[in-house]
């Protein structure tokens, strides 16, 4: 019953920031960017360009993931570190790949009078507060479970921090029908996410984080156009250009979250259960939950599979704004334009 009320409790409070989150569509000012867009060939190619940007890094990052994980197929010494550190490691490769990517600028329209901005831009301009504070909060939760988990975890036969010990039952004697000599242990499961997986993903995490302020950063820095009829085509570009780097760096840090939910919980689950001491030896002896462990352990599991429902659909969001900006360059561009290489 707890463990349903957490996960009913977790559920509408990602609901809620997911509605946030897909609402916020910037490219609810199209007509209006594009009604603005004079130099419209420009403007369609800015908005290709960055396309393909956002295109590269999703495909590049997707990529990286992947090696990763299959070289923690291959690297049993690792025991699975190659696997924790996949999200952080894609999503550095393809934010830098975004960031990086070659862009035209619009420094290259001709025009007879040039305006310059005098209204000062910072890396939160271009996007509503609060989206900011989703891929902080969220790296700063995985950040502190992971510390938790790190606290709690044990070492194993190798000295490695990646197993959790818990005293369980071990056994028991019957003499005359009667339960005698409970014997108790302390037995070990895992892996589990302790200081050995911990440590490198918290140092992944801060450099995600860092990677996103830059890439913020660079959004915000870049020139604006020397003509006010691109004003509103450069500020559009810009809104959407934020938007995916946050979709994209939140819906990474948040399958983090839930693979390191799924993992702890699915231990923590192992371990809670121990044999109920028994008179008749000739059977089986049934198992019981051991509380509070395995109600928490199922709180993680269920909560798991909400958070990674949530990771989805924050990739699917940046996948949405990828297709976007392609379909504005197409709407700025008319239908008489030539089609990009």
């Amino acid at each position: 019953m707890v463990a349903l009320l957490a996960l009913a409790l977790l559920a509408a409070a990602v609901g809620m920031v997911l509605r946030r989150v897909i609402g916020f569509a910037p490219v609810n000012s199209w007509d209006g960017a594009i009604a603005g867009a004079g130099h419209s060939q420009l403007a369609a190619s800015m908005y290709r360009t960055e396309a393909r940007a956002s295109l590269t890094a999703l495909i590049l990052g997707v990529a990286v993931a992947g090696l990763m994980c299959m070289m923690g197929s291959g690297w049993t010494q690792g025991y699975g570190l190659p696997f924790a550190l996949a999200g952080s490691a894609g999503t550095i490769a393809g934010l830098l790949a975004f960031s990086l990517y070659p862009r035209p600028t619009w420094t290259l329209v001709e025009s007879g009078r040039t305006v310059a901005e005098l209204q000062p831009r910072s890396a939160t301009s271009f996007a509503r507060q609060w989206v900011f504070a989703l891929p902080l909060a969220s790296a700063i939760m995985l950040m502190l479970c992971l510390v938790l988990t790190g606290v709690f975890s044990a070492t194993d036969e190798n000295g490695l921090h990646r197993v959790f010990q818990r005293r369980s039952l071990a056994g028991w004697g019957v003499e005359n029908g009667q339960i005698i000599d409970v014997q108790y242990t302390i037995s070990a499961s895992g892996p589990f996410p302790g200081w050995y997986y911990g440590i490198p993903v918290i140092v992944g995490t801060i450099l995600t984080i860092s990677v996103v302020c830059w890439s913020l950063r660079r959004i915000a820095s870049t020139a604006r156009p020397p003509s006010m009829d691109l004003f509103g085509a450069d500020g559009l570009l810009r809104m959407l250009k934020t938007t995916f780097v946050m979709a994209a760096s939140s819906s990474a840090l948040a399958f983090h979250i839930a693979g390191l939910a799924a993992v702890a919980g699915s231990v923590l689950r192992s371990s809670h259960r121990d044999p109920v001491p028994t008179a008749d030896l000739t059977v089986a002896p049934s198992t019981i939950a051991v509380e509070p462990g395995y109600t928490l352990a199922l709180i993680l599991i269920l909560a798991s599979l909400v958070v990674a429902v949530a990771a989805a659909v924050l990739l699917v969001k940046a996948i949405t704004v990828t297709t976007s900006m392609r379909s504005i360059a197409r709407k700025i561009a008319g239908p008489h334009a030539v089609p990009a290489r």
